[in-house]
């Protein structure tokens, strides 16, 4: 291994950074990974918000697909070993499979920009086999910790490096000057947090110590400054619809929920009640109503793509390669709603399958909830929950899933809370 480090070493000198830090990365990776396959996926957790590109020669490559692929290839070396683990069966792997059908069957659609449509094909292979690597790695219950404490952690670094130049005076909050993060729309930015944020919060609730609600709020008050920061409306009504999810799932704990939240917010409208009142006010061009009637046409947009694509719809990434024929004076590449644009560029199967999944997911996040072992992980249960029905509340104003790092986070939520009824029923049982 000494020697092997110091070729390693002479082979970087002189390297670029990212090439460096993309290997030691994947060293990492493939250590963790092999050592316990949670820990590799935790190195995933915290290291693909801060995505890195490199090369493999002429071929483009991510820091976070060449980790998927090293955990995939580990999970996959693992079965070819004297003891092979178990295959793991969940109640979302067939829904999970059909719709990963139902996205390449959009091809049969003819519809062309193929190069465009291969790209995002590939990126939702990818969130589709990190679902499966998840369901793979977790064994034990404690290892949801090890991961959901990664993602949290990743977020926290985000929402600092977010909102230190505001603080610092560097940058404002304005509607020019809107938060993006780790991505590179505000609106795509307020989806990422809201997958985090009851997450977060049931941290803050489910440890039994004097000091994590003051954790939980600590951390629900970077992530909350910085969703706030994004003046993502949609963002906003996700964290709601969150926070309230969460406390009906609890309602032991509702008024820990509830009071951490509001408390929180409360603090942090103090400090931005300017831009926050302009942004939901009505006397401004960008009201919520001039904003509703603007994303009608991008709907009635949707609905005609789909009404004459039916089946196969007109391809994934295609909306923007199509919507100026429909309306020529609309320049969007998404249809600001995830249901219609699923059915604009999926078609009928891809709907249908999304759906299933959709369903399949809450049926199951819901199952865990009843089976888990004590509260510590009925509240962890009742945040993933709460993780997607926020997310699915701002999906109806935005496609925060087509940004690959917003949909690894989604899979990786969708593949833990498949494995949690299974979870906690052997730790019952054990």
């Amino acid at each position: 291994m000494l020697v092997a480090g110091l070729g390693l070493g002479i082979a970087l000198t002189g390297a670029p950074a990212t090439i460096v830090l993309g290997t030691l990365a994947a060293l990492v990776a493939i250590a963790a990974a092999i050592y316990r396959p949670a820990l590799g996926l935790a190195v995933l957790a915290v290291s693909y918000p801060f995505d890195l590109t490199t090369y493999a020669g002429p071929v483009k490559l991510t820091t976070s697909e060449a980790l998927l692929l090293i955990l995939a290839l580990v999970l996959i070396g693992r079965h070819f070993a004297r003891n092979p683990p178990a295959i793991e069966r969940t109640p979302l792997d067939v829904p999970v499979l059909l719709f990963a059908v139902a996205t390449v069957l959009t091809l049969l659609g003819l519809t062309g920009f193929y190069s465009d449509q291969l790209v995002a094909l590939v990126k939702a292979a990818g969130g589709f086999l990190l679902f499966f690597v998840v369901t793979q790695s977790l064994r034990e219950r404690q290892e949801i910790w090890i991961v959901l404490t990664a993602v949290v952690a990743a977020a926290l670094v985000v929402a600092v490096q977010t909102i230190l130049p505001i603080i610092q005076g560097v940058d404002a909050v304005t509607a020019l000057s809107r938060a993006t993060g780790n991505v590179i729309d505000p609106n795509l930015f307020a989806g990422y947090l809201v997958l985090v944020i009851p997450v977060a919060l049931a941290f803050g609730v489910a440890i039994r110590q004097r000091w994590a609600p003051l954790l939980g709020a600590g951390a629900m008050l970077l992530l909350g400054a910085a969703l706030i920061a994004t003046l993502s409306r949609g963002g906003w009504l996700g964290l709601i619809v969150g926070v309230a999810t969460m406390a009906a799932l609890l309602p032991g704990r509702r008024r820990m929920v509830l009071g951490m939240a509001i408390g929180v917010m409360l603090i942090l409208l103090i400090g931005v009640a300017g831009p926050v009142a302009a942004r939901l006010g009505t006397g401004s061009g960008a009201s919520p109503l001039q904003t509703f009637l603007d994303r009608v046409p991008i709907w009635s947009a949707a609905v005609s793509m789909f009404m004459q694509h039916p089946l196969f719809g007109i391809g994934v990434n295609n909306f923007g390669n199509y919507v100026g024929a429909y309306d020529p004076s609309l320049d969007v590449n998404q249809a600001h709603d995830l249901f219609l644009n699923i059915a604009a560029e999926r078609g009928l199967l891809g709907l249908i399958t999304f759906g299933l999944v959709v369903v399949v997911l809450f049926r199951t996040a819901i199952s865990g909830l009843r089976r888990a072992p004590g509260l510590s992980y009925r509240v962890l249960a009742a945040g993933v929950t709460a993780s997607f029905a926020a997310f699915l509340a701002d999906s109806l104003f935005d496609v925060a899933y087509y940004d690959y790092k917003i949909l690894l986070l989604f899979w990786l939520l969708a593949g833990m809370s498949a494995t949690l009824p299974k979870l906690f029923v052997t730790s019952q049982a054990t």
